[in-house]
């Protein structure tokens, strides 16, 4: 008894790779969905911002131009030609209040901080999913501020008097217009800034700093070194450049079976295959005619003259060879619509029924493990994983019924084969009387 191995393609089980491609969709659509909603929040807000400004007046204070609004601020607004805003209040307080209070916020406009900020923010949106940013992000908040007070008291205001500015301005919280450069954040956070500016600098901080430093440079180095999901592994083989022209030869579709058509197509420099149901897959070439991937470990190659199409593509993976020949749009539309039709109707392919009865008899004239109903291809694939499966499905007890299910977008015929002691799905795919693909589901 045994079960299709996980990852295959395109012949040889399917299960893994679609499963594994179903997943990525769903993940990458919801990538998509809450980066979208981010970015649509943040232009509503901007929107909003863009709104409230023409209703803010313009004024100098400390010869610097400001806009005066009745509930928020002190804080930078804008990327491209980002403004000092304050409070009404402020415009009425004392001359020094509004002196520390303009020169902390012409600190933001001179460091760039808006656009650095922006800029961070940018990249949240871009990547969501990344709870170490989410983290980072505050704290370059925080860090935005804590510099600004540095280069403030360095401009040679008294640091108790700004202190008590900073619990001025925290005492009014302004009213929220999103993620801006603020004068004030959290009173906890506003304590923490105090206490910073009243600590006397570290001895030897230069000592961390480096070391830090160092330590950035070296993660840089090894995160470069990293090869993504999709490249070729260094045991691949070693990827060469082919023409356009003779790649073009290689596109068009090859019949892996009544019901399985093997598409490639190309874009650019790059061939794609993808089987009927499942989600295509990059092949990168190791000659004009060969050509391999890495997720599926599988090489491919293609029958040409190189000045012909491809008569035919070989498959070879796990040991197996699979050839498939080429066939015309129209006959690939045939076998996809006679697929598409057995789907709607769910109808099973004949024998497969009977096929899976008989592996689950475990009758000695099928081979130790059932090898004579399978396909050379299939039996080989999963020597490996046949006692294992087998003695999964012995502690399940006696066989009770098997029902029809329905079919797979990939043509498998799934059955619901119930044991005294559990369920299990099993889908079963047929090829010249022989199961070609079985995969195991427990429920």
């Amino acid at each position: 008894m045994t079960a299709a191995p996980p990852q295959q393609w395109p012949g040889l089980g399917g299960a893994g790779t679609q499963a594994s491609a179903g997943l990525d969709a769903w993940l990458e659509r919801g990538w998509l969905s809450v980066s979208l909603l981010m970015l649509g929040v943040l232009l509503v807000h901007g929107v909003q911002l863009y709104r409230r400004k023409r209703a803010w007046r313009r004024t100098h204070i400390e010869g610097r131009a400001v806009m005066v609004t009745d509930d928020i601020g002190p804080a930078v607004v804008g990327f491209l030609r980002p403004a000092i805003v304050i409070p009404a209040w402020l415009a009425q307080a004392d001359r020094s209040r509004q002196t520390q209070v303009i020169a902390h916020e012409q600190s933001h406009l001179a460091a760039g901080d808006p656009q650095l900020f922006t800029i961070a923010l940018c990249l949240l949106v871009f990547m969501p999913w990344n709870l170490p940013l989410w983290w980072q992000l505050k704290r370059l908040r925080n860090a935005i501020e804590v510099d600004c007070d540095a280069r403030v008291l360095d401009a040679g205001h008294d640091a108790a008097s700004y202190g008590e500015t900073l619990i001025s301005v925290g005492e009014r919280q302004s009213a929220y217009i999103g993620a801006v450069a603020a004068m004030t954040e959290s009173r906890s956070f506003l304590e923490e800034r105090i206490a910073i500016m009243m600590k006397k600098p570290a001895r030897w901080w230069q000592i961390p700093a480096t070391a830090l430093s160092c330590l950035s440079i070296t993660l840089v180095a090894v995160a470069a070194q990293v090869i993504p999901p999709n490249a070729p592994e260094s045991d691949a083989p070693t990827q060469v450049q082919v023409a356009e022209n003779v790649l073009e030869l290689h596109t068009g579709t090859y019949k892996l079976s009544e019901q399985q058509v093997f598409t490639v197509r190309r874009k650019g420099d790059q061939l794609s295959g993808q089987l009927t149901g499942q989600s295509a897959l990059e092949m990168y070439p190791s000659s004009p005619t060969q050509f391999f991937n890495t997720t599926v470990k599988a090489e491919l190659d293609f029958e040409s003259d190189g000045a012909t199409p491809s008569s035919a593509v070989v498959l070879r993976q796990n040991g197996a060879t699979i050839r498939m020949p080429r066939i015309d749009a129209g006959a690939a539309a045939m076998i996809e619509n006679a697929l598409a039709a057995r789907v709607s109707a769910g109808v099973p392919s004949p024998g497969t029924e009977a096929a899976l009865r008989k592996l689950l008899a475990r009758d000695p004239a099928n081979g130790p493990h059932g090898e004579n109903l399978m396909t050379p291809e299939l039996a080989k694939a999963v020597q490996g994983q046949a006692k294992g499966v087998e003695d999964w499905l012995g502690s399940l007890g006696p066989m009770q019924r098997l029902d029809f299910q329905g079919v797979g977008t990939q043509g498998y015929d799934s059955y619901l084969v119930k044991f005294e002691k559990g369920s299990v799905l099993m889908r079963i795919s047929m090829r010249d009387d022989k199961i070609s693909a079985l995969m195991l589901s427990p429920l």
